[in-house]
């Protein structure tokens, strides 16, 4: 959907290891990759000896204004929970007709059926985490209306995802991706303490039964400047 040509410059934020800067550097686009994880960065650029990457903070990025025709944020707008704030900060990089695509998920731990014990917990942490400013777990839906704030005219798209957003049984495969995920959650950890493990063994035994239903969402909004 996002309308890259060959010869672009697009701007990768939050690139990880740069396996969708590889991408675009594929499609013959020139690109600048930015994360503030140290192992990220050197992964990307042995992953992509062609293109540039640089270690910043995404709240206060130092690069040379308006050189970008495109801009590429994927699964990175959540951990900015002003992101409307830290979007606008963005745009004196881009140049005037430049595109953006913002990729991100929208109720992550949101699947059914869970207890109203338990939905009511999670409430209660994607709370926590907004308020104290670590994640928004309700940032897909954002995405849409901080762009047209910011003058662009969107095209929102929900998309297929075996992992986070499907329907009926996970596979072995993708309970254990999840399994992984929930070990990494140290925010969901610490605050769920001892319903951690309570919480984790329903929330398989919920993605592995057969009237499993995700109201999980992937929103992949591209915009356009007006």
């Amino acid at each position: 959907m996002c309308p890259i040509s060959k010869g672009q410059r697009i701007l990768d934020l939050g690139c990880g290891p740069g396996d969708l800067s590889a991408e675009f550097l594929g499609r013959g686009a020139l690109v600048t990759g930015v994360d503030s994880n140290p192992d990220f960065i050197e992964a990307a650029r042995e992953r992509c000896p062609h293109g540039s990457f640089e270690r910043q903070d995404l709240k206060s990025l130092s690069l040379t204004p308006e050189s970008y025709d495109g801009l590429w944020c994927s699964f990175t707008a959540a951990y900015f929970t002003d992101f409307g704030k830290t979007f606008s900060s963005w745009l004196p990089f881009l140049k005037r007709n430049a595109w953006v695509c913002i990729t991100d998920i929208d109720d992550l731990l949101g699947h059914d059926p869970m207890s109203e014990r338990t939905r009511k917990l999670l409430q209660d942490f994607y709370e926590e985490a907004l308020q104290v400013g670590r994640y928004d777990f309700k940032a897909g839906r954002k995405i849409q209306r901080v762009l047209e704030e910011c003058g662009f005219r969107v095209s929102s798209t929900d998309l297929e995802d075996q992992e986070l957003s499907f329907q009926g049984a996970a596979s072995e495969e993708i309970r254990q991706a999840w399994g992984d995920r929930l070990k990494r959650m140290g925010g969901l950890k610490a605050y769920l303490k001892e319903n951690f493990a309570p919480f984790r063994d329903e929330f398989i035994q919920c993605i592995s039964s057969p009237n499993h239903r995700s109201r999980c969402r992937v929103i992949s909004c591209v915009g356009a400047r007006t």
